[in-house]
């Protein structure tokens, strides 16, 4: 049985999680460029700064994602969110702008501030 430390903490993992599900469709329907992707505090892990200032803790659905987005936005490309959804495993932001066969797709696992 979690303790209530725990539960405390599961509760606002899943708060956070409903906050951002509100305000992913509006910063999609604005098309808020991406402005920067720096190392996440944990490895695998990235900051996604938006350009409302919005920043987001991501990890790759596939493995690889992370660097074509990073190489898009240091050649200076367009790099947009395109659509969210939600999946069993979180909610998910697909990026347009970034070039090669498929959109990156990027879980989204907080709200995050830049260090």
């Amino acid at each position: 049985m979690p303790s209530d430390h725990e539960a405390e903490l599961a509760a606002a993992a899943r708060e956070a999680q409903e906050r951002l599900a509100r305000r992913l469709p509006l910063l999609v329907s604005r098309r808020v460029p991406v402005r920067g992707l720096t190392r996440g505090p944990v490895t695998g892990t990235a900051r996604l700064r938006l350009a409302d200032s919005t920043t987001v803790l991501v990890e790759a659905v596939v493995p690889g994602q992370l660097g074509r987005v990073l190489l898009a936005l240091e050649r200076h490309r367009s790099v947009t969110l395109r659509e969210w959804r939600r999946t069993p495993e979180g909610l998910e932001v697909v990026l347009a702008g970034v070039p090669g066969r498929e959109a990156p797709r990027l879980r989204v696992l907080g709200p995050d501030q830049p260090d």
